[in-house]
């Protein structure tokens, strides 16, 4: 199989997982995130607050795009801002216990939705496809940083 036929499978089969989980959790809910939104949360969670403009950089959008985005989950309750200690002209933004908790419900519906797949593969081939992931992983981070 030619390198470019390869890829083009990966990558449909890539969109097929990232679909199927996207439908199990977000098209369930009232008020679906979109996923510029889903990855700030995370990103929240992941690395605690962070100022508009740390988020703004992390997402490459615009710090004013980045507040309009933060309006609409401070709106919904998932995320607040506070002033700075250093510098009070300086909003920092952090998830709320609801922000905190929809990150829980929807990582767990997440596993739920691949556990039957993903153990059709023996505990070897599961190994071996977190090994793949992460040098893919790897390999697009140093490819980014550069």
């Amino acid at each position: 199989m030619k390198n470019n036929e390869a890829l083009e499978q990966f990558l449909t089969h890539m969109q097929t997982i990232n679909r199927h989980m996207r439908s199990k959790v977000f098209d369930q809910q009232p008020d679906a995130l979109t996923r510029v939104q889903w990855l700030l949360l995370r990103h929240l969670h992941r690395n605690g607050t962070r100022t508009i403009g740390q988020l703004a950089v992390h997402l490459d959008v615009r710090p004013s795009t980045m507040s309009q985005m933060i309006d609409r989950l401070e709106k919904s309750r998932l995320v607040y801002r506070e002033c700075s200690q250093p510098d009070a002209r300086v909003k920092n933004v952090g998830l709320t216990d609801e922000g905190k908790d929809l990150i829980r419900r929807t990582e767990a519906l997440w596993m739920e939705a691949l556990n039957d797949s993903f153990n059709l593969f023996t505990e070897r081939e599961q190994a071996d496809l977190i090994g793949y992931m992460e040098r893919l992983t790897r390999g697009l981070n140093k490819h980014t940083r550069n």
